[in-house]
């Protein structure tokens, strides 16, 4: 009996041990299973500076790893190591380094792929070495160094080619302003084919002369700053056998060009001008992210989204809509043009609010802005109102009223006015009035309806004007107000005045000659008389039988006796005048008046004239006025454009009914003038020449007495009228005296 139970003792020993091993390899097989699940991590990396300006990047694993792909950038500089079934265990995804030319490099993991990259100041030569469980990425100055032969060699064949060349000389260098405000640099050479290279380096200007000597008197600096040009300094200096020229513009927006004739090189930098500066906008890279390099195939568009994340530092957060896999091969591109197309190629569209980035599909991000609209509609029906009381100064409140009610104010002659909207009462003065734009305003003077786009008020604001101080009182939200505020603020602006002077010249120059002949009998007792009459006894003078072709009222006369008999004389008298007058009328009529608004100055009287109608005979009045409309406008420049009506009317001359007739003078034109100068609006010659003779049939044919039959009249007018104008823009210390 007590064998048997030793025996059954045993046997549960035995089996509870057997237990206790089965369950102890069953937990080392647990953990075995969990440490190859994790798979394999990158746990730290090292950095240590080699002898040989080399540095050594150590990637420590926690197992075994194979070598990883390796692949470079040369613009952006960059290294790259692809690591299958490897996890990143570094506590940031971005790590600064900032030592032996590396600026930084990146860990990110995508699937089951971790990507480093390094980041480099320049590309140097670099070795990839397996060591166990470490990655060794070694860094070496060997690039620097082909580098610096390179450019040794660059110097020696420049100096080679240099020998080839006969030796050349500067002479002067001189430097001007053009008259667009360019500057030319002026180098004078002593050959007409001298070598010159010309290139730009980091936002500089350089010429290179080869085999060229220059005078010690020009290997200075010059600062040219004070020529207004887009030019700021010139240096020049020798280097080796060569000479440099250096140009530092003043700022990046210039262009330049250059050209070599008579032995004087000139190069001239000018700056852009708004159309090139446009088109330089416009053709100007969109994108301005740093750029990276990306090649995966059949990849989680959210993994290239986290890719992204890591290498912008910014936080993006994608929609649960964003499903789907891309292939994509990206080298050396913006991180934000990479984005785009990302998005494009999937139908998605983003969002950006400070450094987060929301991911989603168009049509969600569309309904996204819908809702947020709608809820700030919604805000703004429920946000208190305020009443504020804006002054306005230099407007009239009405016009601000009507501008806020989604009107425009109306301008009259250039002159602005109140548009005519109605109110609903005010304050000391305020009046309603007829509505302008029944469509656009209601009763109350508030906006009309939640759709109207052209009011600055919102549904509920109000707008009332109070007209004896011209006080705008407007009652919105406090949004509404500030920017109704800033709108004030900017318009109510006292508005520049302008003095028109005009000279109206009109210039007469008439000369007349008149010869007349009186030829008959008289009876007189005189032989010889001067002064229009033969004889002593004017009474008795008998008036010409033969020929009256006497000058009319002339100046002078001259009387003789031809034959003399019985009493009587046979008489002639020779009778003439000449006319010759200058003169000059001027009118110079002034007005001052606002930007944009019309004046208008005259004088003159009301000439009666009399009209026959079925009525009866009327006295009616025409105006003989000198007139002087005008409306400017100040631009920008200074100058001043002027539409312009100027009228000169007088009294003319009696007119066979003895009506007096009336001459006018008028221009009306547009033009723009600078301000202070003078101009010649235009101007009327007439020129008038007559030559008539009078004589009397057959007689005035005779050989030597022929002229006593005959009169002869020469006459010659000239007209010239002239309009001279003259704009001064009155300046704020003369509307101060």
């Amino acid at each position: 009996m007590n064998i048997k139970q030793g025996g059954f003792c045993m046997s549960f020993l035995k089996q509870w041990s057997l237990l206790r091993v089965l369950l102890l390899s069953t937990l080392l097989l647990g953990q075995v299973s969990l440490a190859a699940a994790e798979g394999v991590v990158l746990s730290a990396v090292d950095f240590n500076a080699l002898s040989g300006d080399n540095l050594q990047l150590s990637f420590e694993m926690t197992g075994n790893v194979v070598k990883p792909k390796v692949f470079h950038t040369d613009n952006p500089a960059r290294i790259v190591l692809d690591f299958d079934g490897v996890k990143s265990g570094l506590k940031q995804k971005k790590n600064v380094v900032n030592a032996g030319g590396i600026n930084s490099f990146f860990a990110v993991e995508s699937g089951d792929r971790l990507r480093v990259v390094i980041n480099l100041l320049k590309l140097v030569a670099y070795d990839v070495k397996l060591i166990d469980n470490r990655v060794i990425v070694t860094l070496n100055s060997s690039g620097r160094m082909a580098r610096d032969s390179h450019k040794k060699l660059t110097e020696k064949t420049l100096t080679q080619f240099a020998s080839l060349i006969p030796e050349q000389a500067i002479n002067k260098i001189d430097f001007r302003r053009g008259t667009k405000g360019e500057g030319r640099l002026l180098i004078y050479l002593s050959n007409p084919n001298t070598v010159v290279n010309t290139q730009e380096k980091a936002g500089k200007i350089e010429l290179s002369f080869l085999n060229t000597t220059l005078a010690p008197a020009y290997v200075k600096k010059m600062d040219v700053l004070d020529f207004a040009t887009p030019v700021s300094m010139i240096e020049a200096k020798k280097s080796g056998s060569r000479v440099k020229v250096i140009i530092t513009p003043a700022n990046v927006d210039y262009a330049y060009s250059s050209f070599q004739a008579d032995g004087v090189l000139t190069l001239e930098v000018r700056p852009i001008s708004t159309a090139e500066e446009e088109e330089k906008r416009r053709n100007k890279f969109p994108y301005i992210g740093e750029r990276l390099s990306l090649n995966f195939q059949d990849i989680e568009i959210r993994s290239v989204l986290q890719i992204l994340a890591d290498f912008t530092d910014l936080n993006i957060l994608a929609s649960d809509s964003v499903t789907g896999n891309l292939t994509l091969r990206l080298n050396d591109v913006p991180w934000d043009q990479a984005l785009d197309f990302v998005m494009k190629s999937k139908g998605l569209a983003k969002r950006q609010a400070g450094n987060v980035i929301l991911v989603a599909p168009t049509a969600e991000i569309r309904k996204l802005e819908e809702e947020e609209i709608e809820s700030q509609k919604v805000a703004k029906r429920l946000e208190p109102l305020k009443t504020e009381y804006i002054q306005i100064n230099y407007a009239k409140a009405e016009n601000f009223r009507n501008i806020l009610l989604g009107n425009s104010s109306i301008s009259a002659d250039g002159c602005t006015v109140s548009a005519g909207a109605s109110t609903s009462g005010g304050s000391g003065g305020s009046s309603s009035t007829s509505s302008f734009n029944s469509s656009n305003n209601n009763s109350s003077g508030n906006r009309g309806s939640e759709d109207d786009n052209f009011s600055l008020l919102s549904q509920r604001g109000t707008a009332i004007v109070d007209s004896r101080t011209n006080t705008l009182i407007v009652k919105d939200t406090s949004k509404n107000l500030e920017e109704i505020s800033k709108m004030i603020q900017l318009l109510d602006r006292q508005v520049r005045q302008v003095l028109i002077e005009a000279r109206i010249v009109i210039a007469e120059e008439g000369f007349a000659q008149e010869l007349g002949v009186k030829f008959g009998a008289a009876y007189t007792g005189g032989d010889f008389a001067i002064g229009g009459s033969t004889g002593g006894d004017t009474a008795n003078v008998v008036g010409p039988i033969f020929s009256n072709l006497a000058a009319s009222n002339p100046y002078g006369a001259l009387g003789m006796t031809l034959a003399d008999g019985a009493n009587y004389v046979l008489n002639l008298e020779i009778t003439a005048l000449q006319d010759d007058s200058k003169a000059e009328f001027v009118s110079n009529p002034k007005v001052l008046t606002s930007d944009r608004c019309k004046a208008l100055i005259e004088q003159g009287n009301e000439i009666p004239y009399k009209t026959v109608s079925q009525d009866g005979t009327n006295i009616e009045f025409k105006d003989a006025k000198i007139s002087l409309e005008v409306t400017p406008q100040i631009t920008p420049s200074g100058s001043v454009i002027m539409e312009l009506k100027v009228k000169k009317d007088t009294p003319g001359a009696f007119q066979n009914d003895g009506q007096l007739a009336l001459s006018t003078r008028s221009v009306e034109t547009s033009v723009r003038i600078e301000d202070g100068e003078t101009v010649v609006l235009g101007g009327v010659f007439e020129s008038e020449s007559r030559n008539s003779i009078s004589s009397v049939p057959w007689f005035s044919d005779l050989p030597l007495v022929g002229w006593m039959f005959r009169k002869t009249v020469d006459s010659d007018t000239k007209n010239e009228l002239l309009i001279f104008i003259t704009p001064k823009v009155v300046k704020d210390s003369m509307r101060m005296r």
